[in-house]
């Protein structure tokens, strides 16, 4: 049996480089108002909700991108307290600027390098739109998980949001982007399926709970 690579050795940064000072400005446009109902079918607002479900006042935010979500979220003020990670300088400034008001603190981090080791106890953390864009085996996904259900305090909500690569997308439009996507390295969800996120989640979160929009998987689980 082949041992499984040495997750400080993926490469990671194909997922996240697209995301420029000049391409974030179409990435809501892109991604919540076309992609999600044209090529996964999942609706925007389907995953807001999910969001605002299993947000608390006390989180942590992982591969922001624009802050979407934490913008549109009616379950946050000033007196939340939000941080935001990510690889990428670019997103961690539009999404820190776009939620300034809850005056976020900001951690560049890559997710297969250790965090920092200030990164504990919050109530909930937030995998939007991030798994399906890691590289490397199934087992990645799961050193990810691990390494964010140690931040939780006893009882806190791991929750997010993935596009599975199995079954593919319904429609040809969906495939062939997802294609595109996966041989690009944007995305790396070829053999993600329901069952493969359900034992990475389930090996690390108890009461987990999955539930699928089309191509979409939205997830939620608490740590002991």
């Amino acid at each position: 049996m082949n041992a499984s690579p040495d997750p400080t050795s993926i490469d990671t940064d194909a997922g996240h480089r697209v995301y420029t000072s000049w391409s974030l400005p179409l990435y809501d446009l892109v991604v919540h108002g076309f992609s999600n109902r044209f090529l996964w079918n999942c609706r925007t607002a389907t995953l807001q909700a999910w969001f605002d479900r299993h947000v608390t006042d006390r989180h942590l935010d992982i591969g922001v991108g624009t802050g979407f979500f934490l913008d549109r979220s009616q379950r946050l003020n000033s007196a939340s307290q939000i941080t935001l990670l990510d690889a990428n300088q670019n997103c961690l400034n539009a999404s820190s600027k776009r939620i300034a008001r809850l005056q976020p603190t900001t951690v560049q981090a890559n997710l297969a390098q250790p965090f920092p080791s200030t990164l504990r106890r919050f109530r909930s953390a937030s995998l939007m739109y991030v798994l399906h864009c890691l590289p490397g085996e199934k087992s990645f996904r799961g050193e990810v998980i691990h390494r964010v259900a140690a931040t939780l305090e006893p009882g806190g909500i791991l929750f997010g949001a993935t596009i599975l690569g199995e079954p593919c997308p319904k429609g040809r439009l969906g495939r062939r982007v997802m294609a595109s996507y996966n041989r690009r390295g944007i995305f790396g969800n070829q053999n993600d399926s329901l069952d493969s996120l359900q034992k990475a989640l389930s090996d690390e979160l108890r009461a987990v709970e999955i539930v699928t929009e089309g191509s979409v998987a939205m997830f939620a689980g608490s740590v002991s």
